[in-house]
């Protein structure tokens, strides 16, 4: 190689690699800049410092919605069924064309003793406890993966309902209950998105209601779980879910989205203790306690429609029902599916703590047993095993 070339190479290699940084620099300004209002609020519900970059540089680049588009609508036409992920391994698509998570097993026995020993203390303060395990969106008799894919919600569920049964813990396993109520499995779940649809856990709702009614001495109004009291509002195909985010809309489309709403007079306080101005702290009807309407309305597909009740997975929120006089004080532990679910429950309490162990302060255990509900309900996904949602003693 003469001198000259082994300039121009060098050069050329130069050249590409200024290119390449500066392309990455800039990215990375328009990121931050994109994200200015996240990255530097003091809002506890955009999560810790950490969080907040992930989010902006993984979910939030600049110019991300168009190359997952691109490599979406590639993978489509090749036929592709699996998709990598760096946070899941990979991603699924069913023959069904829903996309799920990628799960991987876990022993449920750890997990299920947490449970019961939560569950014996609560006894012996005489605070009824009811786990219930949401249902897995891979549905016997409906849903078929690809071959060669070992997928493990439906037996870690599975796992932890023979674990806490084994260990005496009252417990109800929705999917068998809407595998029995014959439940169409198309309807259960978001195609683009991880939770069950707002229909779904209002009938989850309707269910438990009459539950604690027959199986807890309670006396819960059922007419609050009839559908006609409530008024519905459907947002056609305005809707990329949690799964579809990740991989872009070309390869499952948008998915439909119903907003519930009750059909009768409701007034409430709901606020995150200690009451603060940097915290939640909302009041009115049904609608402005419950509702982002930010995100319910967003022209934005990518918006987390499934949080409009809510919006975020609050450590601890405090819901007070100013129009129930049954006096009724339910807390419920949960993951990411309660947030719809314990929406609907509000109008059947007189108060609710829904506490979520993700971002909880301190020992669930010993506020509960201070504060001391009339019952304890644990409503968890298959998805979610993992050390932090089941440290309810974290001064241990």
């Amino acid at each position: 190689m003469t001198k000259l070339s082994k300039i121009t190479k060098t050069l050329s290699t130069a050249s590409v690699t200024v290119i390449l940084l500066a392309f990455i620099v800039t990215v990375g300004v328009l990121t931050v800049s994109k994200n200015r209002d996240t990255l530097f609020s003091p809002d506890p519900s955009t999560g810790d410092v950490k969080t907040r970059i992930v989010t902006a540089f993984d979910e939030n680049i600049v110019g991300f919605d168009r190359f997952l588009s691109v490599y979406s609508t590639a993978q489509h036409l090749l036929g592709t069924s699996v998709y990598d992920d760096a946070g899941y391994t990979y991603l699924i698509r069913d023959s069904e064309n829903n996309l799920h998570f990628n799960t991987v097993h876990a022993d449920a026995a750890p997990y299920a003793d947490a449970v019961a020993e939560l569950n014996n203390v609560l006894l012996t303060e005489n605070i009824p406890f009811l786990y219930i395990q949401a249902p897995t969106k891979e549905i016997d008799g409906y849903t078929k993966y690809p071959l060669g894919i070992d997928y493990a919600t439906v037996d870690n569920a599975a796992d932890m309902v023979k674990e806490l049964t084994e260990r005496g813990v009252n417990m109800i396993d929705l999917s068998e209950v809407f595998a029995n109520n014959g439940t169409d499995p198309a309807t259960m779940f978001y195609r683009t998105d991880h939770h069950w649809t707002t229909e779904t856990a209002f009938d989850a709702f309707g269910y438990v209601v009459s539950y604690l009614n027959e199986n807890y001495g309670l006396s819960l109004d059922m007419s609050l779980c009839e559908r006609e009291n409530w008024l519905s509002e459907s947002q056609p195909q305005s809707f990329l879910g949690s799964i579809g985010r990740r991989i872009g809309k070309e390869a499952a489309g948008l998915d439909d989205y119903t907003f519930l709403e009750p059909n009768f007079e409701t007034s409430y306080y709901v606020y995150y203790p200690p009451i603060s101005e940097i915290y939640p702290n909302w009041a009115g009807t049904f609608r402005d306690a419950f509702v982002r309407e930010g995100v319910l309305y967003s022209e934005d597909v990518n918006a987390n429609r499934y949080a409009s009740y809510f919006e975020f997975d609050y450590g601890h929120l405090i819901i007070e029902n100013l129009l129930d006089d049954n006096e009724l004080h339910i807390a419920v532990v949960k993951d990411s599916f309660a947030l719809p679910f314990t929406a609907f429950l509000s109008t059947a309490a007189a108060k609710i703590d829904m506490i979520d162990l993700r971002e909880f302060e301190g020992s669930v255990t010993e506020y509960l047993v201070e504060t001391s509900p009339d019952i304890v309900l644990m409503l968890y996904s298959g998805g979610s095993f993992s050390d932090v949602m089941y440290e309810f003693d974290k001064s241990k």
